[in-house]
Order: C-alpha cells, then structure tokens, then sequence
C-alpha cells in the first residue's frame, strides 16, 4: 500500500490529516451504487483485511495520530474500528464525511440502464463529474460534496491543532480533498481512481476558506 499525499503536504507542521478510503464493501463486490443509502452492506471478508493492511500501514506513517473521525455509514464505520483496535485509538462519527448523496441511482447495479437519463447508472454517475454542479434526481452535485466535506475537514483540523487525525471516509470526499480549487460551472472534474482502504496524507493549505469558499458566479445546483 502507498500513502499518497496531496499538493500541502507541507502544511504538515499544521498537523496532517491521514483519509483512507473504507475496505470492499458488499456493494463495491455486487456493482451496486451506494452513495448514502442505508441499505448499502458492511465490509466484504476482503474488505476487512484491506481495513487491517490499512491499519499497520498507518502504525508506521502516522505514529503520532491522536484519533480516527469517520464517516457514519456501515462500510466506513467498520473500517474505523479495525483500525482503532489495531492503533488503541478513539473513534468519533461524523455525517458530513459520507459519499456523495446520488439519489435514485443509490442500490441500482452499474451496469443497469439510468431511465429517466441516457446510459447505464454507471455512465451517468460518471457524467455527474464532467459538471459538478449537476445532481441526480433526489441527489447532490459534486460541488455541494466538495463544500460539505472540505468544510469538515476543516472543522476537524482545527479542533485538534496540530495534531494527526486519520479519517476515515468514502472515494468521493477523498477525489475532492485532492483538488487544488473549488470546482467551476461546466469545468470537469477528473474522477481519480481511489482504491479500497487506500490513504491520503492531506492537510488544511494556509488561507485557504473551507466551506465559505464562494463558486463563481454562485450557481445552483440542478438536476440532470
């Protein structure tokens, strides 16, 4: 496993927030869509031994973490506690860490056709980067995924000043930690590959507004 880091790393004296990615989950195996459902299944026997790899990975690159913050959701939530037990840590649970909310996509499989919209789920998943101000029926865009996990992060850093926080959360949150920039109307948004139980060295950069950062123009979000 690598950890990789993202463009502030050299904020790190500011404390370092360590994101992994949850292990295999039920769904990531069937091919479903799981966004925030809360039928979405836990981890796969695969899964929680990605979650363990993930634990000893950390034991060794962040040895001065202080606490895991995960996301609320089965999968998430049961990676946080087979690291927790491996590191002695205390796990609290934060809501605003969760996938990105995908509405009637959540439990359809990917390869399913996306009626009302052209292509199978999985392609219109994917298209909802290409602007990220686009959501699905009942769903949120990635722009509001980027305010509401950006925001938490922040609020997470700087409860903890520079201390070393791993948190645990979903593959979306992870792609829009990575950005340089908040997103822009019709500007797409690469969706990076992030593997299961992978980690992602992450810290606040300097000046930067978290979740007051303002969108050109301010759009809303709207449905495809």
């Amino acid at each position: 496993m690598t950890i990789r880091g993202s463009s502030t790393d050299a904020a790190t004296a500011r404390g370092t927030l360590f994101l992994v990615r949850h292990g295999q989950s039920t769904w990531n195996l069937a091919g479903r869509i799981q966004g925030q459902s809360p039928a979405a299944g836990g981890l796969t026997p695969t899964g929680r031994a990605e979650a363990a790899r993930a634990a000893r990975h950390l034991a060794g690159h962040a040895p001065n973490a202080r606490a895991i913050v995960s996301s609320d959701l089965l999968r998430t939530a049961e990676t946080a506690e087979i690291v927790a037990d491996a590191l002695g840590l205390p796990v609290e649970f934060d809501p605003e860490l969760r996938e990105q909310r995908l509405g009637i996509f959540e439990g359809r499989h990917l390869d399913a056709p996306a009626s009302p919209v052209p292509g199978t789920v999985g392609e219109a998943v994917d298209r909802l980067w290409h602007d990220p101000f686009v959501r699905a029926p009942g769903g949120e865009s990635v722009a509001g995924m980027y305010q509401r996990v950006r925001g938490a992060l922040r609020r997470i850093a700087a409860s903890r000043p520079g201390a070393d926080v791993i948190v645990v959360t979903h593959g979306g949150p992870v792609r829009v930690a990575r950005l340089a920039s908040p997103p822009e109307p019709s500007r797409e948004i690469p969706r990076t590959p992030v593997a299961n139980a992978s980690v992602t060295a992450w810290a606040p950069p300097s000046g930067d507004g978290g979740a007051a950062t303002a969108y050109p123009g301010s759009p809303e979000a709207r449905a495809i």
